[in-house]
């Protein structure tokens, strides 16, 4: 299950990400994380802390609410 949210949750912030017009490079920058971590944490290979999900949501102009509302 956990496995299954992991894939859920990168694929949600690779959609809203392209939704955007941003690159893996952009969206990195503007949050001030390794695009190489956001790449593992799009592919759901990275099991990325609160923290860090929240800068996610940040530069996506989302709550993290609006973030996970679509996981379940």
């Amino acid at each position: 299950m956990s496995d299954d949210l992991l894939l859920r949750l990168g694929n949600r912030i690779r959609t809203l990400r392209k939704a955007r017009g941003m690159t893996q490079v952009e969206m990195a920058e503007r949050v001030g994380i390794d695009r190489s971590f956001l790449a593992d944490v799009e592919r759901g290979k990275r099991n990325a802390s609160i923290l860090n999900i929240a800068l996610i949501a940040k530069g996506l102009e989302l709550t993290l609410a609006q973030l996970f509302s679509r996981l379940s």
